[in-house]
């Protein structure tokens, strides 16, 4: 492979920890000039390897999970139908043309004692980049509220009507209150 080789990936998603499926899928074209991310109906992304510190590829379940880490920001990517060492391999050539501290950098090599794949880290919600922001927008737009646990709900409620009742008992056996307004009584 030269230096001028452009190798597309087709059928590419962002990589999901719940494990459902997305979507959205999109191609991308890997160059010694950077990434180009395609998606149907809408103009190509491009970001150049400068924007990009650090690389790591890792084996998923039915795919290869490519994460791209720069600018603060973590965009985990999932090829399907490639290899960890085939992915790898046209990672090293589109980035070998670049030198110096624009070039990004594998990340060191994960040992089977690190968290599993999927697994969250400090740090790894993906921010606001030219791959992660579509697809942040669209995770929070398609977002369920937040589940409210009813248990402790309803104990809050059923104290809060036991302290009223109390209270009231309370008042009217000291002649503040009267119940003289609902008619008679006995």
């Amino acid at each position: 492979m030269t230096a001028s080789t452009t190798t597309t990936i087709r059928g590419v998603s962002i990589f999901s920890r719940q494990g459902k499926p997305r979507a959205d899928l999109f191609d991308i074209a890997l160059s010694p000039e950077g990434i180009v991310v395609r998606r149907p109906g809408r103009a190509d992304q491009h970001m150049s390897w400068e924007r990009i510190t650090q690389w790591e590829i890792a084996e998923g379940p039915g795919c290869v999970v490519l994460t791209l880490r720069g600018g603060g920001s973590v965009t985990p990517l999932m090829v399907k139908g490639w290899t960890a060492e085939d992915l790898e391999t046209v990672m090293r050539h589109a980035t070998e043309g670049i030198a110096g501290p624009a070039a990004p950098a594998p990340a060191p090599a994960v040992g089977p004692e690190a968290a599993p794949l999927g697994a969250a880290s400090p740090g790894d919600e993906p921010a606001d980049t030219d791959l992660a922001q579509a697809g942040a927008a669209r995770r929070s737009a398609g977002r369920r509220p937040r589940r409210v646990a009813w248990k402790p709900v309803v104990t809050v409620v059923l104290l809060g009507v036991l302290a009223m009742a109390v209270t009231l008992v309370l008042l009217q056996s000291a002649g503040i209150i009267s119940w003289g307004f609902l008619g008679p009584t006995s």
